[in-house]
């Protein structure tokens, strides 16, 4: 991977098979995001994702946008998110979220005998991992990324960017309501 900052890798990604999950009925992931919530809080068990899909799924994403200074994915419930689309709007996606497990675990287990696992692995195991994925033409990289980004900055009351996280990661202000004059632009109004 290159040097770019966090802040500049995350703000840089939204391409390829993320489009999918962002072009999608509104009102679909509105839904799916607010159950998700309420699962999340329950502590309900997964609906779509086995326990050990969702493991690798968020020890994934949290490659993606790990946790430092900052919350993370996994702070973020990007998988509670995942799980409740995959139930709802993004149905039609499961085999593809299913290939892209496989992938995780079968690199892993290439690279590291004996990997039962991609959440088995190390950080630094797993970084190497997501590696080879970005680097080999055809693999679901674009996919982790994308469900990964919508997940972690999606309105908070539908299921992912919990506590605000994401948000505050890009330092986007959630102000109840914005009134004019908003800028330059509507200064006459």
């Amino acid at each position: 991977m290159s040097n770019l900052s966090r802040r500049n890798f995350v703000a840089a990604l939204g391409t390829g098979a993320a489009a999918v999950w962002l072009t999608a009925e509104a009102r679909d992931v509105l839904a799916a995001g607010a159950r998700a919530a309420a699962a999340a809080k329950a502590q309900a068990p997964f609906k779509v994702l086995t326990a050990d899909q969702a493991a690798d799924l968020d020890a994934a994403t949290s490659r993606i946008i790990p946790s430092d200074s900052t919350p993370g994915a996994h702070e973020a419930n990007v998988v509670r998110f995942i799980d409740e689309s995959l139930a709802g709007w993004a149905k039609d996606q499961k085999d593809d979220v299913n290939k892209l497990v496989a992938e995780l675990r079968r690199i892993a287990a290439e690279k590291h005998k004996g990997a039962k696992s991609f959440a088995a692995l190390t950080p630094a195991e797993q970084d190497a991992v997501i590696a080879t994925m970005e680097k080999t033409k055809g693999s679901h990289f674009g996919d982790l990324r994308g469900i990964t980004v919508t997940g972690m900055f999606a309105d908070p009351k539908y299921g992912g960017n919990v506590n605000k996280s994401g948000w505050k990661l890009l330092g986007f202000d959630d102000k109840f309501s914005w009134a004019a004059p908003f800028g330059w632009y509507d200064r006459d109004v």
